[in-house]
């Protein structure tokens, strides 16, 4: 009987020495497994950083340029321009903004110069300025010749304004693209804008344009002072300049209001951004890359386009807010500046130095039907 009970109990001294056995190889193996997991998860992890950091180091990186501040509608389109190119090129391109003209001294006629040398190496400029190189680019500052950004859009899609563009490329920068400018606004400290009477013995700051000179100077009575947008600011508050003009997010995002106590919506221009590019930069890049930039942007035409139309009046409501004074023109009030527009006609020709594109554009808005 002690026999069998000592048998029985080494029975069960060996099945729980087996269980023991079979659970500390479990666990160990278990152990191990998780052991390699974990170091194939920081492999995996190192390979992908390695992958990304040599992405982004292999990436070509450009700057674009901008005159204006962070906030207004030129460089948040370009913001949007950049993200889509540095997206839709899945990291082989690295595209970054920099506002208020930082990358050529705030001097807009510099800016050419310094993308032409290769300073900058994209660049969104106002066709005022391209004027200083090209007579040509003065036809579409000429005062009242749209009556719509519909209107405006259409022109520099159709081949009756291809001159200015072949133009750039005649100047040794790569054009990209054509981008809608909402209309010119006048903010002042004297009156409101109602007629063009009431520009008399104001002096107003412009762009360095004689499109500008003439139609404010000789055909409303305005002291005419062209200077660097950068001095602006300083020269409305300590009354040096009276007013100046500019689209409604100009005045907006340079804070303006806080030294203006007028804003007329005269809609007296209706320019365009040139998108331009280095030349050599450009030819530089792969084929599918330049095939993208050049379409982004020419889509973003029409995103840019949108975005003012949504945001203007937002710009106005909150200048009025700071408590400035806004009015529109009348009907009689905007037939009288688009009179004294045209009774300049033939100097602004002259100006514009290319009769085939004067008239080509002139025949474009005569026949233009929304």
């Amino acid at each position: 009987m002690k026999k069998k009970l000592v048998a029985l109990a080494l029975v069960a001294a060996m099945a729980i020495s087996t269980v023991a056995c079979g659970s500390s190889s479990s666990s160990s193996s278990s152990s191990d497994s998780s052991t390699t997991t974990t170091e194939e998860s920081t492999d995996d992890a190192e390979e992908a950083e390695e992958s990304t950091t040599t992405s982004s180091a292999d990436a070509v990186k450009l700057n674009l340029s901008v005159p204006d501040s962070s906030s207004s509608s030129i460089c948040v389109a370009a913001e949007e321009f950049a993200a889509q190119l540095n997206e839709k090129s899945e990291g082989r391109l690295e595209v970054t903004v920099y506002p208020d003209g930082s990358l050529y001294g705030g001097d807009a006629t510099a800016a050419v110069t310094t993308m032409q040398s290769g300073g900058i190496d994209m660049l969104c400029l106002a066709t005022s300025w391209y004027a200083s190189f090209d007579d040509s680019f003065n036809m579409i500052n000429v005062p009242y010749l749209f009556e719509s950004v519909d209107e405006e859009q259409a022109y520099i899609n159709d081949e009756s304004s291809q001159a200015m563009w072949d133009a750039v490329e005649g100047m040794g920068v790569k054009f990209l693209a054509a981008w809608t400018r909402s209309f010119r606004m006048t903010t002042n400290n004297l009156r409101p804008i109602t007629m063009p009477e009431d520009f008399e013995g104001m002096v107003l700051r412009t762009p360095s344009n004689q499109i500008y000179e003439v139609f404010f100077g000789e055909g409303c009575g305005a002291n005419v002072t062209p200077m660097s947008f950068s001095e602006v600011y300083t020269a409305l508050q300590t009354g040096t300049i009276d007013g100046q003009e500019n689209p409604a997010d100009v005045p907006y995002s340079s804070s303006f209001y806080e030294v203006q106590d007028y804003i007329s919506a005269t809609n007296h221009i209706g320019e365009a951004w040139v998108v331009g590019m280095n030349p050599d930069k450009f030819n530089s890049l792969d084929a599918d890359l330049q095939e993208l930039i050049v379409e982004t942007a020419q889509e973003m035409q029409q995103w840019k386009k949108d975005y003012d139309e949504e945001t203007d009046q937002a710009d106005i409501d909150y200048m009025v807010e700071q408590g400035m004074e806004y009015n529109e023109l009348t009907e009689e009030g905007f037939a009288a500046f688009k009179a004294v527009s045209e009774s300049l006609y033939d100097e602004f020709k002259a100006i514009v130095n290319n009769d085939d594109l004067w008239d080509a554009t002139i025949a474009f808005t005569e026949s233009y039907t929304e």
